[in-house]
């Protein structure tokens, strides 16, 4: 290691996962929570495991202090992983939009339990929050309007999302019922051909300008077409 040099070492915070259940942690917290007084967040060791009906309290007669055993956490294992899995849903859909998909990938990455992450999805589906056929309409407006693009751009895009094909067929029916995908190539193969000017073989302009327009997802008529109208008023123009 060179002189001067300082790593800086970030240590990870513990997980609820990382929480021995040998009763050898003890419950840390039980306190009301200030958006919904009938909760209470649960902390074991000072880590937040997610928060439980304060009735839950009641019924198990859970206080601060008691050991946190192998009985316990999977009594309160649902009630637990739902509420987190709900809370942290909320945040990400907060940010920026998702797909369900999206938003079960996030989840995942965070370590929420899959049936908790299920949970959320549901419910917020149920309410409205999360709608795979809203995102999959303004994720395909977005990309219209960024650049004209070909059905199979648009639907590849949608899918990656992990939308569903029958969800991606009817928003793209819809959003590009008015369409010309001719005219649509032409104006961007017009953009396009601007970079390529500077290119003197006819051959490799329109090689490179076909390759650009079907990564964009026209389909051969449409490329054929504005290849040929772009080339031949680049012709008149010399």
């Amino acid at each position: 290691m060179s002189q001067g040099y300082r790593q800086n070492y970030k240590s990870r915070k513990p997980t609820p996962k990382d929480i021995p259940t040998d009763g050898s942690a003890s419950i840390t917290s039980l306190r009301a929570c200030s958006d919904q007084p009938d909760q209470l967040s649960v902390r074991v060791n000072r880590v937040l495991m997610g928060r439980i009906e304060h009735t839950t309290k009641i019924k198990h007669k859970l206080k601060v202090g008691d050991a946190w055993t192998e009985d316990l956490a999977q009594t309160l294992h649902t009630e637990l992983t739902r509420s987190r899995a709900y809370r942290s849903a909320i945040r990400i859909m907060s940010a920026r939009a998702k797909s369900a998909e999206e938003l079960r990938r996030s989840l995942l990455l965070k370590d929420n339990d899959p049936d908790a992450i299920q949970y959320a999805i549901d419910r917020l589906t149920e309410l409205g929050v999360l709608n795979d056929r809203e995102y999959a309409g303004m994720r395909a407006r977005s990309i219209i309007r960024s650049k004209p693009a070909g059905r199979r751009f648009i639907e590849a895009k949608l899918r990656e999302k992990g939308i569903e094909s029958s969800i991606i067929r009817e928003t793209l029916d819809e959003e590009l019922e008015d369409s010309d995908p001719k005219a649509d190539a032409l104006n961007l193969a017009r953009r396009m051909h601007r970079s390529l000017a500077s290119i003197d073989d006819p051959e490799v302009r329109k090689r490179r300008l076909i390759g650009r327009l079907a990564r964009r997802g026209f389909d051969h008529d449409a490329v054929r077409n504005a290849v040929e109208i772009v080339e031949r008023e680049f012709q008149t123009d010399l």
